[in-house]
């Protein structure tokens, strides 16, 4: 029985799309992104692995800065492209999904390696804030996902116990890590994507649209 469905944030709640972008005049925009979105995972896991923790927000300046020299663009762009981070759009079926899920008493969270400032700014500006009870940082713990510990955190706070939380993310690694924690875990593969052998677990259902979620919980 689940009792609680817990959301991981940027790719799942938050838009990452490359259209978003599309005010940006530089003719390595895409590239630009797709790098920065590369180098804020393996940032983040090589800091989990020599264990010198920095928070998310930091390794997203980082690597946005290293995207934009590395492909020359001027430093200008930054907060364009910060803005995808520090003030989010929301999917078209986030706030249908949360509204039914809070319909049914579920506890509802969001677990993610962003920083808390980072995942209250895309709360707020999106509206959220009667529709999220718990928000989990890995800041919380000074690892990041896939961290058993940024999982455990979860199960430790609503007291309950792995498997009675549904988790939800767009990230594969993300899925991995979640199933192999113990969680019941639901993939939004909203691209229709190739499933990598990774999440090839009987714990993960996959879906294309958080929409679909009302009918596994």
């Amino acid at each position: 029985m689940v009792k609680a469905v817990i959301f991981d944030a940027f790719g799942t709640l938050f838009n990452l799309d490359n259209s978003l972008l599309s005010n940006i005049d530089h003719p390595k925009v895409n590239d630009i992104l797709d790098y920065t979105r590369q180098k804020q995972l393996s940032y983040t896991w090589l800091h989990s692995l020599m264990d010198t923790y920095i928070p998310f927000d930091e390794i997203t300046q980082t690597a946005l800065t290293d995207a934009l020299s590395k492909h020359e663009a001027p430093s200008s762009l930054m907060e364009s492209f910060a803005s995808l981070y520090f003030k989010p759009v929301i999917f078209d079926d986030v706030l249908a999904s949360l509204e039914t899920l809070q319909s049914r008493s579920l506890q509802i969270g969001i677990l993610s390696n962003g920083t808390h400032k980072m995942l209250q700014a895309g709360i707020v500006h999106n509206q959220m804030s009667s529709l999220i009870q718990h928000v989990f940082s890995a800041d919380d713990v000074s690892i990041f996902k896939p961290s058993p510990k940024v999982y455990q955190m979860v199960v430790t706070a609503l007291d309950v116990n792995p498997d009675e939380i549904l988790f939800v993310s767009s990230n594969q690694w993300d899925v991995a890590g979640a199933s192999a924690f113990g969680f019941q875990v639901a993939w939004v593969n909203r691209s229709n994507g190739f499933r990598e052998s990774i999440t090839q677990s009987e714990r993960v259902t996959v879906i294309q649209s958080l929409l679909e979620i009302a009918a596994i919980v």
